[in-house]
């Protein structure tokens, strides 16, 4: 039985920090898709031509990996966290932190608060996690009412506009009720690209290839580096916009 185990366990060889790392990647690609290939107009993002439109498009499917990545990470690390307190409180923080570069990145102005950076969608749904966590274990409240607060909580996302919005908050919830569970996050992510978003975000169905080769280990850290990452190469990201477009 133990052979099995060890079999079974051999492939997985990526560990938190590969992980984070991938979704950095895939992120800065996608985001540098974004910022210099689009340009606003009227509140809406149209085509740049600073880069081909080739690139721009193989650009934002490989983006696509990103988010579910980091969705998933957001629910390993409610696992393993010391304080949910303190990890909800972080990413909120980061997340007011991150709008103004966020703003310039995409709207190319820095108080566009119309749409809300991917942070909130994160801490958003860390949140809807630890209340569903904190009723099944601890009883916390009846049901009903977790169902309600996590309903507008999901409608505040949808208001506030956060990027990723539902679909985020939902996706976040498959990776925590369906944990271990590979086919039906497969069968039920599918459903939320299909349902919520353009049919390019089924290319996110392929992050779940390196989320199945995790192995659960935490290699080395790198706590903060995201938090601080994510509005620096936003800023340098719209820097970079801005020399090409003059």
């Amino acid at each position: 039985m133990g052979n099995e185990d060890t079999v079974k366990k051999s492939y997985k060889f990526i560990n938190t920090f590969t992980l984070k790392l991938m979704a950095i990647i895939f992120m800065t690609v996608d985001h540098a898709a974004v910022v210099i290939g689009t340009k606003p107009v009227s509140g809406r993002l149209y085509y740049s031509s600073l880069i081909s439109q080739n690139a721009y498009n193989t650009m934002r499917c490989l983006g696509r990996l990103a988010f579910p990545i980091y969705c998933y990470l957001i629910v390993e690390g409610f696992f393993f966290t010391r304080s949910v307190k303190k990890y909800v409180l972080r990413l909120t923080i980061f997340a007011f932190i991150s709008q103004i570069p966020f703003s310039l990145a995409i709207m190319k102005e820095p108080f566009y608060f119309s749409d809300l950076n991917t942070l909130f969608t994160l801490a958003i749904g860390l949140i809807c996690v630890a209340l569903i966590d904190n009723t099944i274990t601890n009883h916390a409240m009846p049901y009903p009412i977790c169902f309600i607060i996590i309903s507008i909580l999901s409608t505040l996302s949808i208001v506030a506009s956060t990027d990723y919005s539902i679909y985020g908050i939902l996706l976040i919830l498959i990776f925590y009720v369906f944990r271990e569970q590979p086919v039906k996050i497969f069968a039920t992510m599918t459903l939320d690209c299909l349902l919520l978003q353009p049919p390019t975000q089924l290319y996110s169905l392929f992050a779940l290839i390196p989320i199945l080769l995790y192995n659960g280990k935490k290699g080395p850290s790198m706590k903060y580096v995201f938090y601080i990452y994510y509005p620096l190469h936003l800023t340098l990201l719209y820097f970079i916009y801005m020399q090409l477009s003059n």
